[in-house]
């Protein structure tokens, strides 16, 4: 399922996933899916990715995808140099 939505097998311990977002939507009425969309979500937080799990709209079948976040940008701060 994983390499369906383009995060197949990598490295093991990358962060590749850091600034995505993975949405489970699953309605909770098979439990097998249910167990799969659990493990997807473990192994999506592990590579750095936010994962959430909503309930499907009228007429949405349960499916997952990958959704680039866009957050704001870190404001650039002036560290001091230590200088001896």
């Amino acid at each position: 399922m994983l390499e369906n939505l383009g995060i197949g097998v990598k490295l093991r311990g990358k962060k590749d996933l850091r600034g995505k977002k993975v949405v489970f939507v699953d309605d909770g009425s098979n439990a097998y899916r249910t167990m799969c969309f659990t493990i997807a979500a473990k192994l999506a937080k592990k590579r750095g990715a936010e994962v959430e799990t909503i309930a499907p709209g009228s007429g949405e079948a349960p499916h997952a995808r990958v959704v680039e976040m866009t957050g704001q940008p870190k404001p650039n701060t002036q560290r001091p140099i230590s200088r001896k």
